[in-house]
């Protein structure tokens, strides 16, 4: 090397004319040299130096314009009046999907759906099917009614395409209501079963095969592990005891008339309820209605033919059950005082051994652990849930809100309206406000003159009081008012002595094990 060369430093920066370069200057020295390469070619082509920059200029002002309508949607998004929904939820609960939204996915693939599944969505959004036992039973029917009328098409397998096909059915069926844990528990069994299934067997054989496991694991999970559950259960009911449930449960109906009938017992029943499904007057109902029939050499034996040989029948309520039917706003702790244990449903039972169940649970468990009252949950193992839930936000059910606002009085349950229903009373109230504008002013002068004679004293007090207007009638027109209906609510396994499955007698910590075992069967 001569003396006059320079070595070139380790940092990366270049000595050039007794400068040194750094990185930056070295990229803007690249970038200008492609630049001119870039320009000799242009102009070897026969683009002048002016016409370059003209369209240099204008992919500038394009950019410019690009960023600024960018910039425009975003201020009006921020700063657009958003039309308030017609049932306003409060932002804690922004989150759950409204029946509305539910709705708006249902017209695409109506055309799709079985018949079978259409009539059950109704009877779920409806109210007339109410439970998550008997919504899974009725589910794996409508299933059986699915498979067999399913036709496998051209260049397709069973166990590829009938997956599909039972997934968009299931998608229909979100919308009445969302699924239950137990549901998703029998569908992913189904989608299994159906996985399992050889390539070689013909579709009418699969079918049986489906078919068959359908009935099976109604029998097993519901049917006999109820059994199971009931003989369990019945061993802490005993003679002149007192029991407290809530709501209605197709296990706790089932246990209630077994010590009753099978044992016969006789034991104070209190069923609180609650609006606004009133699911304890089924309970009610039901087990007013559940006969004491003695026992006869006949099987089979009808109510008319013991009724004609002269045989006593008489209601439970009469002889073995005392039942006193309490609502929740009205449960004092008088009621709570002669209670020896208390039976719950449950919805499902989360892994972290909370107990998921129709809202107002949560209440009674914890009124009755202040008190030293003993909580027993029946619920099988198909209801158990991987999932870990702390409080009832993250994951509920938005129920209607005019549900909540029905009439105490009325003993029907929630009717919900169709949208074409529900556009067609909207132009009716429409009509009807347009009529009514005319005579807007006469009913203005009669208030006035109301408002005279009362100050007068010409009305009795006894008229004032006859008004049947809600002061809530109009709840949508005051905007800071926001009326919440949720489904469910979680119960902390501290107030739960015990959770009673066909899988034993177990605390609500052990939940997991049950998990384990119910995947490995």
């Amino acid at each position: 090397m001569s003396e006059n060369s320079k070595p070139v430093e380790a940092s990366g920066s270049v000595e050039s004319e007794g400068k040194t370069l750094s990185n930056k200057e070295l990229k803007e020295l690249k970038k200008k040299e492609k630049a001119a390469k870039r320009a000799a070619e242009k102009e070897a082509k026969g683009i002048s130096i002016e016409d370059q920059k003209k369209i240099a200029e204008q992919k500038i002002e394009k950019n410019k314009q690009v960023t600024t309508n960018t910039k425009l949607k975003k201020q009006l998004n921020q700063t657009l009046i958003k039309v308030e929904d017609k049932n306003r939820i409060p932002s804690l609960f922004s989150h759950l999907e409204t029946r509305e939204q539910r709705n708006a996915q249902s017209p695409s693939i109506s055309h799709i759906v079985h018949p079978a599944i259409l009539s059950l969505t109704l009877k779920y959004s409806s109210y007339k099917i109410v439970g998550s036992t008997s919504r899974l039973k009725n589910m794996l029917q409508a299933f059986k009614t699915v498979i067999n009328d399913y036709k496998t098409p051209i260049n397709t397998t069973l166990t590829r395409h009938l997956t599909g096909h039972l997934s968009v059915q299931i998608e229909y069926l979100k919308t009445a209501r969302p699924l239950s844990v137990s549901m998703g528990n029998a569908i992913r069994w189904l989608k299994q079963e159906i996985s399992h299934i050889s390539i070689d067997t013909t579709e009418i054989q699969a079918k049986e095969i489906l078919v068959s496991k359908i009935d099976d694991f109604i029998k097993e999970k519901i049917d006999f592990s109820d059994q199971v559950i009931i003989e369990a259960a019945s061993q802490h009911i005993t003679n002149n005891c007192t029991i407290l449930t809530y709501g209605h449960s197709q296990v706790l109906e089932e246990l209630f008339k077994y010590c009753a009938i099978e044992q016969d017992k006789t034991f104070n029943l209190i069923i609180v309820d609650s609006r606004p499904l009133f699911e304890g007057k089924k309970l009610l109902i039901n087990l007013a209605n559940t006969y004491n029939i003695p026992e006869s050499d006949e099987p089979e034996s009808d109510l008319e033919s013991i009724s004609t040989k002269g045989f006593k029948q008489h209601p439970i309520t009469q002889s073995n059950l005392k039942i006193h039917y309490v609502l929740l706003n009205s449960l004092s702790p008088v009621i709570l005082e002669d209670v020896d244990y208390v039976f719950l449903g449950a919805h499902a039972m989360l892994s972290n051994g909370r107990l998921y169940a129709r809202v107002g649970t949560a209440l009674i468990a914890m009124m009755c652990h202040t008190r030293n009252i003993p909580v027993l949950t029946c619920c099988e193992s198909v209801k158990f849930s991987d999932k870990v839930q702390l409080d009832s936000v993250t994951t509920n059910e938005l129920a209607d809100v005019d549900d909540l606002l029905q009439s105490i009085n009325s003993k029907k349950p929630p009717q919900k309206k169709s949208f074409a229903l529900e556009q067609f009373i909207k132009q009716c109230e429409e009509e009807k406000k347009a009529e009514n504008k005319s005579n807007s002013k006469n009913k203005q002068q009669q208030q006035h003159q109301q408002q005279q004679q009362k100050k007068s004293g010409d009305i009795s007090i006894n008229e004032d009081l006859t008004t049947d207007e809600s002061p809530i009638k109009n709840w949508r027109d005051i905007p800071n008012l926001n009326i919440l209906n949720i489904m469910y609510d979680l119960t902390p396994p501290e107030y739960i002595k015990k959770v009673i499955t066909e899988l034993g007698s177990l605390p609500p910590s052990s939940v997991p094990v049950i998990l384990r075992e119910y995947k490995n069967t």
